[in-house]
């Protein structure tokens, strides 16, 4: 019977769907040709060649593939080995008897073991020996082969045991053996215990439970004691966050009073307001003091004209003269310490304990030719009087104050040049006229005191050297 008069459940949409219309669609966009070797699914289609996408585009080459093989012999002519004359079978039969396989293997023959057999035994008669299988069936004798339940019945410990190792056919309750030789091991399984025991077991826990005096890691009930020892308690104990009894007598001081003096009375920069920065614009400014004294008298004010006028004391001093003997309390820098870019690149021979002013120091004839010789520099009488006579007459223009030998190890040179220079780059001696000798090749009759020092000594070396070879001299 129709209802019609009764409304359909649902909403009423203004399409007309059915469930039909919902699983039904269309299908959907093929992939654009240029896509499709990028796609799996393209790639892999039944019947076609698998290309890469970057060559798929590529036209196939016409013809084979593959490389051909270089012309060698035939498969037939290698797998036709057997000799095709009787000669040469007879060869190759008189060389294959004397393997044990052609022996008890021979072609178209039966493995040889080496039994007799009777006669007439497979000829005449058959194998085996006939007992009317057919007659004992009927009375069941073969299943009882097969099946022996007379033996079954005669051992019963022995049937039980051949199911449970066949079929594992185990009794109710009981138990499985193993036949384990506990003997060889020392273990009693009546009495041994398998498995790993628990460490620290709590035991006699409800006895515990009940008795709590009983457990020593419970908490246990308050006991009394006397005031004795109590008072003692509160007078030599110190508790925490209490303050210690002194016998004063009691005090009416707010519980939460709190002993001692207070670290800030007043407003006190903090970490963040030292990080973060609370100066007002007057302490911001430089200070008065900056790049000027306020003291009377030591104000340092330039003169008129004198704008780049230095003031102070240099740190390395240069204008004070070396004393002939310097206490071991002066301090003071007559500048002949190392710089900073001393301290920075020493020279090379600063870890031997030998700095610059030992090159530059004043040292007699025999001193210079015992240094020469350790060097192991290989020179003359005559060369080295004639590189020393130069190098004296060189450091002749020059003023030193020299200590004695014992009093100028480490002691500093101050060095004051008189002479000039040369056209040849060393230093030439000038006399009061302005004449005198212009450069090492010129000889010239030179009067000097018999002493000088390394570094003018090892320059007229050099020097004599290039005008000896005619090098240029740098």
């Amino acid at each position: 019977m129709s209802m019609s008069h009764i409304p359909a459940s649902g909403i009423v949409t203004a399409y007309a769907e059915s469930a039909k219309d919902c699983l039904s669609w269309e299908s959907r966009p093929p992939t654009p040709p240029e896509m499709k070797r990028f796609r799996q699914s393209t790639i892999h289609e039944p019947g076609k060649i698998l290309r890469h996408y970057g060559v798929a585009n590529d036209p196939i080459p016409e013809g084979t593939f593959g490389r051909k093989t270089n012309v060698c012999e035939s498969v037939g002519a290698v797998l036709k080995n057997y000799p095709s004359t009787e000669i040469s079978r007879w060869k190759y039969e008189q060389a294959e008897k004397v393997y044990a396989s052609n022996k008890r293997e021979p072609l178209g023959t039966g493995y040889v073991r080496g039994h007799k057999i009777p006669d007439g035994l497979g000829t005449e008669r058959p194998f085996g020996v006939v007992y009317g299988a057919k007659e004992k069936e009927e009375c069941r004798q073969a299943a009882s082969i097969v099946f022996p339940n007379d033996i079954l019945d005669q051992y019963p410990d022995k049937s039980h045991a051949l199911y449970v190792k066949s079929h594992s056919s185990f009794a109710p309750g009981e138990q499985r053996r193993r036949n384990y030789e506990w003997d060889s091991a020392g273990v009693d399984p009546a009495t041994f215990r398998f498995g790993a025991t628990e460490k620290g077991v709590l035991r006699e826990g409800v006895k515990k439970a009940l008795q709590p005096m009983l457990d020593e890691t419970a908490a246990q009930p308050p006991k009394i004691a006397t005031k004795v020892h109590e008072d003692f308690k509160s007078t030599a104990i110190d508790y925490l966050g209490r303050p210690r009894i002194l016998g004063a007598g009691q005090t009416s001081l707010d519980p939460n009073h709190t002993f001692g003096v207070p670290s800030l009375k007043d407003f006190e920069y903090g970490v963040g307001e030292t990080l973060r920065g609370a100066y007002s614009i007057p302490e911001q400014q430089p200070d008065a003091n900056l790049g000027k004294s306020l003291r009377e008298g030591f104000r340092n004010m330039p003169r008129v004209g004198d704008e780049n006028h230095i003031f102070g004391t240099p740190s390395i001093r240069t204008d004070l003269s070396l004393p002939r003997r310097r206490g071991v309390a002066d301090t003071r820098n007559f500048g002949n310490e190392p710089d900073a870019l001393q301290l920075l690149r020493p020279p090379r021979s600063a870890e031997r304990g030998v700095g610059d002013q030992h090159y530059v120091i004043l040292r007699k004839r025999d001193e210079i030719r015992a240094l020469v010789k350790d060097a192991q520099l290989n020179l003359t009488e005559a060369e080295f009087d004639r590189v020393f006579d130069y190098a004296a007459a060189a450091d002749s223009n020059q003023v030193y104050a020299v200590a004695s030998s014992s009093e100028r190890e480490g002691a500093g040179v101050e060095y004051q040049s008189s002479g000039a220079r040369g056209n040849d780059g060393m230093d030439s001696q000038r006399g009061g006229g302005g004449g005198g000798s212009k450069g090492y090749g010129m000889e010239s009759s030179i009067v000097a005191a018999d002493v000088c020092c390394l570094d003018t000594f090892f320059k007229v070396r050099h020097h004599l050297l290039a005008q000896e070879y005619q090098m240029p001299v740098s």
